[in-house]
């Protein structure tokens, strides 16, 4: 897993909350969300690069939904990483439409052939929201490479600093915590006969946590987000050189009625 899945997951709970606004009615909801710096489960890896993730959904009355999306990354070449096309469905589970579930499926396809690469996943996620309270729970399953599998969890207190009929300002701190799989290869000397080996584990923990405070700006059918986030990553067995750091994310939304 990497910052990916907390994103995905972060932008369906957006996509979420403005259906609510315009039940029973189709639309779409085109966003580019552009990061100062890249972090995968914290960690950039020595690699300072800047990425960008422009998407655009459809959503109907009925409650499902469907998205394309594409990632930008400065260090790597071709920058143009992977195209993503999604698909899902989501819905409040109680009367009192406090919990919502959510199922999704995802294919991407990657400008490079890198072994073992996982380019399906199927995500699940339970959503409770009251009053200024949220919190998201999201399980995911990556498959068609070497199959792995990641938790995230999100916390959420909504304050309203101005709301008008034209104007919404509000900030919104978030936890995060993120679990996934990692393989660490480890070295030991066999004895008999005198020889190093390698071996492979693989380990599901804690890999991040993050802590952001996203400023949102709400007008007309626009919505534009500001966010600063800490990340401190959980190192792995035998892992150094593990740091907290922080960036900024910038979004910005244009929703279309149908």
């Amino acid at each position: 897993g990497d910052h990916r899945d907390l994103h995905l997951s972060l932008r369906r709970q957006r996509q979420m909350c403005i259906r609510d606004r315009f039940k029973k009615q189709d639309y779409l909801y085109a966003t580019v969300l552009y990061n100062n710096k890249t972090l995968f489960s914290g960690r950039d890896f020595g690699v300072d690069q800047q990425s960008a993730f422009p998407s655009i959904s459809y959503i109907d009355g009925s409650n499902f939904f469907a998205n394309l999306s594409s990632g930008y990354y400065s260090g790597v070449s071709p920058n143009w990483d992977f195209i993503t096309i999604s698909g899902g469905y989501s819905n409040y589970i109680n009367k009192k439409k406090t919990l919502m579930a959510t199922a999704v499926y995802s294919y991407s396809s990657y400008t490079q052939d890198v072994a073992d690469l996982n380019n399906q996943r199927v995500t699940v996620g339970l959503s409770y929201r009251r009053k200024w309270f949220r919190n998201s729970l999201t399980v995911g399953y990556l498959f068609s490479g070497a199959s792995s599998s990641f938790v995230s969890n999100n916390t959420y207190v909504s304050i309203d600093i101005l709301d008008t009929k034209s104007f919404d300002i509000s900030v919104q701190p978030r936890l995060g915590l993120f679990w996934g799989n990692q393989t660490v290869t480890e070295e030991f000397v066999r004895v008999r006969p005198l020889r190093l080996e390698y071996i492979d584990t693989d380990y599901f923990q804690l890999l991040n946590t993050e802590f952001s405070i996203p400023i949102e700006f709400d007008f007309g059918n626009w919505d534009v987000e500001i966010d600063y986030t800490f990340a401190s990553p959980n190192a792995l067995p035998g892992e150094e050189g593990v740091e907290n750091s922080g960036f900024i994310t910038v979004s910005v939304g244009y929703l279309i009625g149908l």
